[in-house]
């Protein structure tokens, strides 16, 4: 596990990369990326740093909602997953970010999920009209959503 540590910690420390910021996309009140190549959870959190943000941390019903809207706009459909920062990583079953190491404040899993205690890593996926959470497999590969509260002091 401690090499899990190292490995999350290495990938928080990476530089943004100020150029990319441009690609941020207003959605409610914050800013979102929404990642063009399928990469782990662990390559999701090197990404949304280097664009000067993190995992999308889903924080109420409406903004899941105004993702899960603005996504079907964009033509995403049942096939396409989402990495959020939700993982149970420390503890198994409890469900926290790795933006701020808290308990999740919002969660919309699928019927029947969580399930499979070493999916420890939480996902977005179009179940029925709106995108539901369920866990899977850290190092398997899906899309990714990176947010910013604002467009202002990039953490560089």
């Amino acid at each position: 596990l401690s090499a899990l540590y190292l490995k999350v910690f290495v990938y928080l420390l990476v530089p943004c990369i100020v150029s990319e910021v441009k690609e941020y996309t207003r959605i409610g009140s914050k800013y979102y990326i929404i990642g063009k190549s399928k990469v782990s959870w662990y390559d999701s959190l090197h990404m949304c740093r280097r664009f000067g943000g993190d995992l999308v941390l889903i924080e109420s019903a409406e903004e899941l909602s105004e993702i899960s809207s603005y996504l079907k706009k964009q033509g995403y459909d049942a096939s396409a997953w989402f990495w959020t920062s939700g993982n149970d990583l420390v503890v198994n079953r409890n469900f926290q970010s790795v933006v701020n190491g808290l308990p999740l404040p919002f969660t919309a899993w699928s019927p029947g999920q969580p399930d499979v205690p070493s999916e420890n890593c939480v996902h977005l996926w179009l179940q029925g009209p709106e995108f539901q959470m369920n866990n899977w497999y850290c190092t398997e590969k899906a899309f990714y959503i990176c947010q910013r509260a604002n467009l202002n002091n990039i953490r560089c």
